[in-house]
């Protein structure tokens, strides 16, 4: 009996390790643009990060990547080959978009939001050309300036604030003061809700709903909920995304709203808008599309298990609160037209959120925006980070709406896509 329990015992040890090989034996980008070379996703600082799914003992070889009729694979020595989940077309229109605009960093991502295909995954650097897609995607190099907002704005509903709750306040545009987290009728020249407060972008709302309503230990669990401190499970070394969240008063109210203390990367910006789209449950982040041998025989690599994180109720009533930031909010030029006023995206809601800060030594203008569409049944999620210099060139909510015109015009004619879920 018990050598029956041991020879278990090895059977499940190998069977585990050949699923782990499965994952990771192999890593490519898809494309089917000739002219494009196949993206550097690697570099040596990958032994800091945390890897969910990979194996340690091995090491992508890019002298067998190639491109072939369905994109980009990688072949290995015993002829097997891992076939990508990136779709040849996104992916080379985003790279084109990003290029396109003579931005020093920037980096886009696309998500299926049914089952947590990357069907985009692109890093570009004029500054640095030495910048890998990874180092520009899966790192997290950018605060999360107001994306942040996003999780203040669940653990508020959460926590019974709703997005019809009205505040009084002064300022704030720019910056979180004391004097914005009490009630003072003298300065007090609007009341608004948390709904106004989100698509504004509106710091001294936010500011003063989470100094009324939530404390450091709420706040950080609902970071922690949507993967803040942990590295995302992919198949490929993700850097985790931090949240430091003070305890009480001014610097606790001013990270609520989006003012340092936390880091994100591109991807988890993609996942966290995603988790929201599907109603509080993580997307099953998937890179690696198959594995297939030399006869012909496939396997499809298990994602990570879907989780639910927060509340339906919350999620959701976060989502339609996004609505807002594209129709009348901080992404209102983005995506409307500025003579006319009709969206730009006509027939298509988009949820979204921006995020704006500036760094000073070296000067970086951090531009962000998250989010997905069709608003009322999401079908891709994405994430757009820009690094600007002292020169504005674009924001980041502009190149957004490029990625999902290009998304949504994108497929064959006559065959519009139609949302999943």
């Amino acid at each position: 009996m018990l050598r029956q329990l041991k020879v278990r015992r090895k059977f499940a040890t190998v069977l585990c390790l050949l699923t782990l090989g499965a994952l990771t034996m192999t890593r490519g980008f898809r494309d089917r643009t000739a002219e494009a070379a196949p993206p550097a996703l690697i570099t040596s600082a990958a032994r800091r990060f945390e890897p969910a799914f990979e194996n340690a003992q091995h090491r992508f070889d890019w002298s067998r990547v190639r491109r072939d009729g369905s994109g980009y694979i990688e072949v290995l020595p015993d002829g097997r080959r891992a076939e990508l989940t990136l779709d040849p077309a996104m992916q080379a229109r985003v790279e084109r978009l990003l290029r396109a605009h003579p931005t020093p960093y920037a980096a886009a991502v696309v998500l299926s939001v049914e089952d947590g295909r990357v069907l985009a995954m692109v890093g570009h650097s004029s500054k640095e050309p030495n910048k890998t897609t990874a180092d520009l995607t899966l790192k997290a190099w950018a605060p999360a300036a107001s994306i942040f907002k996003l999780v203040t704005a669940t653990a508020l509903v959460e926590h019974g604030v709703r997005p019809d709750t009205r505040v009084c306040y002064h300022d704030g545009v720019h910056s979180v003061e004391d004097s914005n987290l009490r009630s003072m009728p003298r300065l007090d020249g609007a009341c608004a809700t948390l709904a106004y407060g989100l698509a504004k972008s509106q710091n001294a709302i936010i500011a003063r709903l989470a100094h009324d309503h939530l404390d450091a230990d709420a706040l950080t669990k609902a970071a922690q909920a949507f993967g803040f401190g942990t590295a995302l499970p992919f198949a490929l070394p993700v850097e985790a995304s931090q949240a430091h969240v003070p305890v009480g008063g001014l610097p606790f109210a001013r990270t609520a709203a989006g003012f340092w203390n936390t880091t994100l990367s591109p991807l988890h910006g993609a996942y966290l808008a995603a988790t929201l789209a599907r109603g509080g449950v993580t997307p099953p982040l998937r890179l690696i599309d198959r594995v297939v041998d030399r006869e012909g025989n496939a396997v499809r690599p298990a994602a990570a298990p879907e989780r639910r994180v927060v509340s339906e109720a919350a999620a959701r009533a976060v989502g339609r609160m996004m609505v807002g930031t594209t129709e009348f909010g901080t992404a209102r030029l983005g995506f409307r037209d500025k003579r006319t006023n009709r969206p730009l995206l006509p027939g298509i809601a988009v949820a979204g959120k921006t995020g704006s800060l500036d760094r000073k030594d070296p000067y970086v203008s951090y531009s962000w925006f998250v989010g997905f569409a069709p608003a009322e049944r999401p079908e891709v999620a994405v994430a757009v980070l820009l690094g600007n210099g002292p020169s504005w060139h674009v924001k980041a909510h502009q190149v957004a709406r490029e990625v999902l015109t290009s998304y949504f015009e994108g497929a064959p004619q006559g065959n519009p896509r139609v949302a999943s879920r």
